[in-house]
């Protein structure tokens, strides 16, 4: 199972053959060590990640077996200024043995003294919406089958196409094809000061560079 396709950095913590904990906040971690690894700091290093898959983003995988495995999968969406702040946008699903259970938008900016984040919180309708497209996807396409496969019950799948719109302090990730879309707000300050604008983006499954 190649699950690394559609992630472009794929971290694997499990790497000794025991299974490791996942969550929100390891993946965090994760970038946070990526980006003192990679640029002491800077968090611009983000912009140049590779794509050798689909994806640009961080994946943390709790073992190899993707059969009962738990992954943590962040797609960055882009990185824009809103306000006074620059922002990194990402989309994160959390999977458990190939299904995703939750997804999430987050948003990392730096600060005087290291990175400030903020995730939406846990929205199981929206997680429905994109769920229920994809089951409905994959048993058209192996109607035989008991169970879809990774590409189409994990997250992200290739063909998955994103848009994001900014509009004041409002940040907005919707999943084109479903209809499901995650809204994060940004603080009072930042949105009073965030220019009136929609700023609208079609994320396409082509891992195109992001600025």
């Amino acid at each position: 199972m190649k699950r690394c396709a559609f992630i472009v950095i794929l971290l694997l913590l499990g790497a000794s053959g025991c299974q490791q904990q996942v969550s929100l906040r390891t993946w965090r971690e994760t970038v946070e060590h990526y980006v003192w690894d990679q640029a002491n700091g800077d968090p611009s290093v983000i912009r140049d990640l590779p794509t050798p898959g689909t994806w640009k983003g961080f994946s943390i995988l709790s073992e190899n077996d993707p059969a009962s495995a738990t992954d943590v999968n962040g797609v960055l969406l882009g990185h824009r200024q809103v306000g006074p702040k620059s922002y990194f946008i990402f989309l994160v699903g959390f999977v458990q043995q190939q299904h995703v259970q939750d997804i999430r938008l987050a948003v990392l900016s730096p600060a005087p003294d290291g990175f400030q984040w903020r995730f939406t919180r846990s929205n199981n309708q929206n997680l429905r919406v994109y769920r229920d497209f994809k089951v409905a996807q994959w048993q058209k396409l192996f109607p035989q089958r008991p169970d879809g496969p990774w590409s189409q019950t994990g997250f992200p799948s290739e063909e998955d196409i994103f848009k994001l719109a900014i509009s004041g302090g409002k940040i907005t990730a919707t999943h084109e094809q479903s209809g499901a879309s995650w809204t994060l707000e940004l603080p009072q300050d930042v949105a009073t000061t965030a220019p009136s604008m929609a700023d609208s983006d079609r994320i396409l499954n082509l891992g195109a560079e992001v600025r």
